[in-house]
Parts: C-alpha cells; structure tokens; sequence
C-alpha cells in the first residue's frame, strides 16, 4: 500500500509531536513493506535529504509566516499528492488541515485526519486565526462520524 503523510514539518522530527508521530508511523509501515511519502517543509527538513528509514521524502515550498506556512505547504502538498503521487491513502495531521482533506477526496484517495487538540484555543492565535481554526475543528469533527 502508498501512504502519504501531510501535514507536518516533516521527518525526521525535530519539533514536535506531530512530526515524531509521522516519523514513527513512516518507519513502522516501511518496515512491514509499505510505500511512505512524506511531505517536508524546506526550512525544517534538509533537502538534501531524499529518504528517511525507508519513506521517501518530498520538498515543497511554503510561504514561511506564522499564520501561513502549515496551510501553505499542506495546500501544496495536497495538490502534489492528488495529481503525482496517487497514494492508496492520504493521512493529514493539524485540525487546521481539515479542509484541505478536500483536495485528495476529490481526487478519489481515501483520507485521514489526526488531530491531538483544539489549537483555536491556544494563546498564540489572533481572532481571525482562531476563527479559521474552529471552523477547520468543526469540519475535522464532522468528518470523523
């Protein structure tokens, strides 16, 4: 099976739980056979860097801004994976992604979301933000039913 991972920084993980998440999960499907992609931000992940414990690693721009950056390159990256990569499931990663969960369902690929928290409810945000962010929430949710 083709899996590709969206979302994060990127492997391997040096921010945060989500990226050692994806790390994890990549390393352990590779290990029982499976195909791995996993989309990387250049800033994060050395693009030099062509594979990691078996998943391929794919290096796509983003507009590096506090409140653009992860919906930049995940909006990139859901385009890249929808038209080139075809995977056989597309698994995202942030609340904040679940709309662009559309791109590869349109495109006819079984998608996932993993979402660990309710970030419209951290401190970091403006108002704006974090009405964007309760919104990707609510279609995160309603997804999951």
């Amino acid at each position: 099976m083709r899996v590709a991972i969206l979302g994060t920084r990127g492997i391997p993980a040096s921010y945060s739980g989500f990226e050692t998440a994806a790390e994890q999960l990549a390393s352990r499907l590779t290990d029982r056979g499976h195909e791995v992609v996993v989309y990387c931000r250049p800033h994060v992940v050395d693009r030099r860097l062509k594979e990691w414990k078996g998943a391929r690693l794919v290096h796509l721009p983003t507009l590096r801004n506090k409140y653009l950056d992860t919906f930049t390159h995940t909006f990139l990256s859901a385009l890249h994976c929808a038209r080139r990569v075809k995977p056989d499931v597309a698994l995202f990663f942030i609340a904040g992604n679940s709309p662009l969960c559309l791109i590869t369902r349109a495109a006819g690929i079984p998608t996932m979301i993993n979402v660990d928290g309710v970030d419209s409810d951290r401190g970091k945000w403006n108002r704006f933000a974090k009405s964007y962010l309760r919104l990707a929430e609510r279609l995160a949710e309603s997804d999951s039913r």
